[in-house]
């Protein structure tokens, strides 16, 4: 593994997870952020800004492999992925957003003809949630819909906040019936039970980019959604009332940009996500992703992965990679594994609403 490994965001708590994981696999990574250390992250070994075009020609080198952790990604442009072209670098990112997907979707021929690697969205969502889709069985999938549970105490940072300054109240878009159509962030909800000791929570609409992604991977896909609860007891429903206001939200949302200690003090250990995946025919099997603690790795173990099999030279994929051909399956369920977050499924005749099935099978690649 003689190629340079530099991880962008690698001070923040997902970036940190990332460099964590590289180390205890024996790469040595390099750690790339704007500022020094927080959230518990590593220190940076280079101070660099992943929007900013001359510092990144400046640092990257022709061969780097790039894996890219800098949040908000709502809010990120698509220059490390230009400037990757023009170097010859792989570039590997954990994006949540809708709108980053797009925007590196749109370079799709030049990354294709340039022949680097650009593995956009490498994470829970969409990259084990294709897994997922694929290990559940279905053959021809209609409706995926996405519940996540954040262990808060531990993932609410800034970039995390900012995923949500960008749903709450705001304009979203969803698949429905086979097309984008737009919605408001925060403003539905559903009940589902997950695992204790987290049990019953409810999951409120958020935009996510799975939306746009998993129809590539199943033509027979009409609907997704996805669903997250804060697990931070009254944020919730405080969240409901500012949605109803968006000028509002928008203002006590930058307010609270460097607030986290309500989350940190009385946020969830646990966390996870739950998968609803239903067939034409009305067969709905649900996929679980649950730990009791650290469930944040899921976000970045695809990317690790991916990281550890360019460098070791056996990723033959090129190009815009499309999420099912980013990680190899069996491997990614049995990584999580040992990092003790369990996967595991369960098939019923009607949609459960969410509810988590204790007859759930655990996942044995």
């Amino acid at each position: 593994m003689s190629r340079r490994i530099v991880v962008i965001g690698g001070t923040g708590l997902f970036g940190g997870a990332a460099v964590e994981l590289l180390r205890a696999e024996g790469m040595a990574p390099l750690v790339a952020a704007r500022s020094a250390a927080r959230d518990g992250g590593s220190p940076s070994n280079l101070r660099l800004d992943a929007d900013a075009p001359a510092a990144l020609r400046a640092a990257l080198l022709p061969g780097d492999i790039v894996l890219d952790a800098a949040g908000p990604f709502q809010e990120r442009s698509a220059a490390l992925v230009e400037t990757a072209l023009e170097v010859g670098c792989d570039v590997v990112d954990l994006s949540d957003s809708l709108e980053h997907f797009l925007k590196i979707d749109a370079l799709r021929g030049r990354i294709d003809a340039k022949g680097v690697r650009v593995l956009t969205s490498c994470s829970s969502v969409t990259t084990l949630l294709a897994a997922l889709v694929r290990a559940s069985g279905a053959k021809e999938p209609a409706r995926v819909s996405v519940y996540l549970s954040p262990a808060s105490k531990v993932t609410t940072t800034a970039g995390t906040g900012g995923s949500l300054r960008h749903s709450l109240g705001q304009p979203i878009r969803i698949l429905r019936g086979g097309k984008m159509v737009p919605a408001r962030g925060w403003r539905e909800s559903r009940p589902f039970l997950m695992p204790q000791p987290i049990g019953r929570a409810r999951g409120y609409l958020m935009e996510s980019v799975h939306a746009a992604t998993l129809p590539r991977i199943f033509p027979t896909l009409r609907d997704a959604d996805f669903w997250v609860d804060s697990r931070v007891p009254g944020v919730n429903s405080l969240f409901r009332l500012l949605a109803l206001a968006p000028a509002l939200a928008a203002r006590v949302s930058r307010g609270m940009r460097r607030s986290t200690w309500v989350a940190r003090t009385l946020g969830s250990v646990a966390g996870g996500m739950l998968v609803e995946i239903e067939e034409a025919s009305g067969t709905v099997t649900q996929a679980r992703v649950f730990a009791p603690r650290r469930s944040y790795l899921a976000a970045v173990a695809p990317a690790v992965l991916a990281v550890r099999a360019i460098a070791s030279g056996r990723f033959s994929e090129r190009g815009l990679v499309p999420h099912d051909r980013q990680v190899d399956r069996d491997e990614m369920f049995g990584y999580l594994r040992r990092l003790g977050i369990e996967c595991a499924f369960g098939v019923s005749t009607e949609p459960q609403g969410m509810q988590y099935d204790p007859r759930l099978k655990k996942e044995d690649p």
